[in-house]
């Protein structure tokens, strides 16, 4: 009778090993599972300065409630909101941001990535692209000036470029404090055309290794984006 026993051993081993695979497929499926509808949002060509709301939907697949831990963008013209409770099974949500176009000129791609207790898929991986047309831009976008002498003016100047077909109308340059005179104040760009702003820094009253900060800020009457503030960085050597 010993070999029946032997026998049936055997049988009782082979079954539990065919039943591994599916009690580690019934664990894995108990686990939260996030699925977007939809990874990637391309929108229509928009004009510099215009902004757009996006939402990327998705749904927890698992068994277990999904919690999104936190949502980031790749640079910061976006900012993203998400449901701050467990979502259960089948249970819908959606992640939320707006894309601000200021300074982000040309074609783009922006990285969103949401981070989830999904064990698969701990960092989800999305996509914001689309194409923003540019109207009018300034150069340079700054400057740093760090080895002025005391008791000096330093002649300066920034490009104001227009690359739509009409003027470029400019209603106001403001100079961010009295260490920037403005010299050159011009009202208009022509189309598909260029105009200097021509200024002075002054470091007459400045104190040896203290940095200043300061900006010229220009004001349009006539596109999209209505200003661009241009900063400047003072420091005698």
């Amino acid at each position: 009778m010993r070999w029946w026993l032997k026998i049936l051993r055997i049988l009782v081993c082979v079954c539990l090993v065919s039943l591994l695979p599916a009690w580690n497929s019934d664990a894995t499926g108990t686990s939260p599972a996030i699925h977007f509808e939809n990874d990637v949002f391309t929108f229509e060509p928009i004009l510099e300065g215009e902004s757009i709301a996006i939402g990327f939907a998705f749904r927890n697949m698992g068994e277990e409630p999904l919690v999104i831990h936190d949502a980031a963008t790749s640079c910061g013209c976006t900012t993203a909101d998400y449901p701050n409770r467990p979502l259960r099974l089948g249970e819908v949500g959606t992640i939320k941001t707006t894309f601000h176009s200021k300074g982000h000129g040309g074609n783009n791609d922006i990285v969103l990535l949401v981070k989830s207790n999904h064990p698969g898929v701990p960092v989800k991986t999305l996509h914001i692209k689309g194409k923003v047309i540019r109207q009018w831009q300034v150069k340079p976008d700054r400057f740093i000036l760090t080895h002025l002498k005391p008791r000096r003016s330093y002649a300066k100047r920034l490009q104001i470029v227009n690359l739509m077909d009409e003027p470029l109308k400019i209603k106001e340059l403001i100079a961010g404090n009295p260490h920037i005179n403005l010299i050159c104040r011009p009202k208009e760009v022509k189309p598909q055309g260029e105009k200097f702003i021509g200024f002075e820094v002054n470091s007459r009253y400045l104190k040896p290794g203290k940095i200043k900060q300061s900006s010229i800020r220009i004001v349009v009457g006539n596109a999209r984006m209505k200003s661009v503030e241009i900063p400047i960085l003072i420091k005698l050597k």
